[in-house]
């Protein structure tokens, strides 16, 4: 069974210490053979909620995800309607987490993070790494169909 780990992160954020130890904590991870693979993906703050690109891709995916899983993966993502004041259409415009973390378990969507449980109890990115440093459940076993990192 393979595990990768994918880390995405705005573009043109200035870099700051948390972000910094994210994503040294994701390397160490790959290094350490924790997972068997780690990428990082640059996206943009915000991008049109109808366009083909990655951010939205992954967001449906997650949505889809979501349906079959009992983890809230949009929490970190927000989406606002704008009106262009040219030609007075309204466009959904997503905006994309600073930091968003996904792993996938022979190819197919098994965690993310940051996530909200059903029980409320909100995963970070960080919390969710360590999880997986540790040989944890990065969901923890709050929720009976948690899965297992």
């Amino acid at each position: 069974m393979t595990a990768t780990l994918r880390v995405y992160h705005r573009a043109y954020t200035p870099i700051s210490k948390p972000l910094n130890e994210i994503v040294a904590a994701a390397r160490t991870l790959d290094t350490t053979g924790k997972v068997d693979a780690c990428t990082f993906t640059e996206w943009p703050t915000t991008v049109a909620l109808d366009s083909d690109c990655e951010p939205v891709r992954l967001y449906e995916t997650l949505t889809d995800w979501a349906e079959s899983e009992p983890v809230d993966p949009t929490t970190p993502f927000r989406i606002h309607t704008r009106t262009n004041p040219v030609t007075d259409t309204e466009q959904a415009i997503l905006h994309t987490p600073v930091v968003y973390l996904t792993l996938e378990r022979d190819g197919d969507l098994a965690g993310v993070a940051p996530c909200t449980l059903p029980d409320g109890t909100h995963v970070t990115a960080r919390d969710f790494l360590d999880a997986i440093q540790d040989g944890d459940d990065p969901l923890d076993d709050r929720s009976i169909d948690a899965i297992p990192a």
